[in-house]
């Protein structure tokens, strides 16, 4: 009957740790090591499944598929947080003063280019303009009448029935009415695209964020007012679904690993998203705060896309050696990430510290050396010693 193979693995440790016990030094420690070593042995194999051998592993090899560890050269990845932005969103402001009379979209209505997003009450712009036209009237009127006048006057002269100074102060009176005429032609154009503005349409195709406004406010021309300028109001924001890209914040060191048209990847977790795409925009300023720049990742047109969605963009910036094998070799065992290698013939059950998860490898940064040989897609029914012949060999 052969001994259990933890008590031989824990054996072997304790003697590891501190020599042979003939050391009459270490008579104590020893004794005190092998009961903790012991113990830690319980701990780790008893939720192991099968951890005593059975007689039918000493008689009988497992077929097991192998693979030999080497040592392999990945790009080096930076990851930094941003959110999802548009290249194309338009944040509506009243053009004049006045009440709302009306709204007509709501937040996450669709819009066409032109549609009629806000009224405004007109009446007195609409007033205005009637003004403006009636100056325009009476201009035209004495435009009218002055060149008749300057005509009456042109054919005196000739017949030497008026003076010289009469005829040019009736050609002065005419040219005056002309600028006038002008004049209220312009004021006309004024009014009627004060009055325009009381019609406040969308300029694209897209989405309403958000409805800042309701019939009854009031609202003033002016800038954004969270920008810090005293007047002006948001009424509502527009975006184009079709025109997204990821922005991120990026420390200046990285810098030089950042270019228009360089490789990235946008991870979105709440769209489950794992999207490729590249630079298309970084922007040469740096924060004097926090030292960032600002770089933008194309992203695809996709339904489930959100603005301001929160996500992870990563680069290469680099290349790194790293010691790397398929995750179906890693087994997940009372919390701890074990690996079977293979040696003299049997499986010998390791623990190890995995790193990152990509392409299905997982990097495993302690616990295996390289040239040794791992057990890939191990049996349910492997356990720590028993016999195994290897059936496939992957270099």
């Amino acid at each position: 009957m052969r001994k259990h193979s933890g008590a031989l693995n824990c054996q072997s440790l304790i003697n590891r740790i501190i020599g042979t016990k003939s050391n009459p030094d270490h008579h104590l420690f020893y004794s005190m090591s092998k009961i903790v070593v012991v113990a830690f042995s319980m701990l780790v194999f008893s939720g192991l499944p099968g951890t005593v051998l059975s007689a039918n592993s000493q008689s009988s090899a497992i077929p097991v598929q192998s693979l030999t560890i080497q040592q392999k050269t990945v790009p080096e990845w930076s990851e930094y947080h941003g959110s999802v932005g548009s290249r194309n969103k338009v944040e509506l402001i009243a053009l004049v003063m006045g009440r709302i009379k009306d709204v007509h979209v709501s937040a996450g209505q669709q819009v066409s280019k032109g549609d009629v997003l806000v009224e405004m009450e007109s009446d007195e712009l609409e007033a205005r303009l009637h003004a403006a036209k009636s100056r325009l009237a009476g201009a035209e009127s004495d435009l009218i009448e002055a060149k008749i006048e300057q005509s009456r006057k042109q054919d005196l002269a000739k017949k030497k029935l008026v003076s010289r100074q009469d005829l040019d102060k009736a050609v002065a009176h005419w040219k005056s009415m002309e600028a006038a005429v002008e004049s209220a032609n312009a004021q006309v154009h004024e009014a009627q695209t004060m009055l325009s503005y009381a019609l406040m349409k969308s300029p694209m195709n897209g989405i309403v964020i958000d409805k800042l406004v309701n019939p009854g406010d009031f609202t003033m021309p002016g800038l954004p007012a969270h920008l810090g300028y005293p007047a002006g109001r948001i009424l509502m924001t527009i975006y184009d679904p079709n025109a997204l890209w990821f922005e991120a914040r990026i420390p200046e060191r990285l810098s030089k690993y950042i270019s228009v048209g360089k490789p990235a990847r946008v991870s979105i977790g709440s769209a489950d998203l794992n999207l490729e795409g590249q630079f298309v925009e970084v922007l040469p300023g740096i924060d004097e705060t926090t030292r960032t720049f600002t770089a933008r990742i194309e992203l695809p047109s996709l339904p489930i896309l959100k603005i301001g969605m929160f996500g992870r963009a990563s680069f290469m910036t680099g290349q790194r050696e790293v010691i790397e094998i398929p995750e179906s070799a890693v087994s997940r065992r009372n919390q701890l990430d074990t690996v079977f290698i293979l040696a003299d013939g049997r499986a010998h059950l390791r623990l190890v510290r995995s790193g990152k998860r990509y392409g299905g490898n997982v990097e495993i940064l302690s616990g295996l050396t390289i040239g040794e040989e791992i057990i890939v897609n191990p049996h349910a029914n492997l356990n720590d010693g028993d016999r195994v012949a290897i059936e496939i060999a992957q270099p």
